[in-house]
């Protein structure tokens, strides 16, 4: 399904789609790149539990900062 380019608003580079697996996906393999010896199970788990913290209207940023530091913890 394509995107609806009557809705405007913050670009969506700058959000994370958690219905859509390709963004998911994305995230979670910038996650083990960024923090070495993460299983991609862990890198989920930390990317969803920060995205429950952190409204993900805040953006992907935001998010990713968050389950890094989850990851480093």
């Amino acid at each position: 399904m394509a995107d609806n380019k009557k809705n405007i608003g913050n670009p969506d580079r700058y959000l994370i789609s958690f219905k859509e697996k390709y963004e998911v996906d994305y995230a979670v393999n910038q996650l083990q790149k960024q923090v070495p010896n993460t299983t991609k199970q862990e890198a989920k788990e930390a990317l969803i539990a920060a995205a429950k913290k952190i409204d993900p209207s805040r953006g992907r940023e935001k998010i990713m900062a968050a389950a890094r530091k989850d990851l480093r913890d």
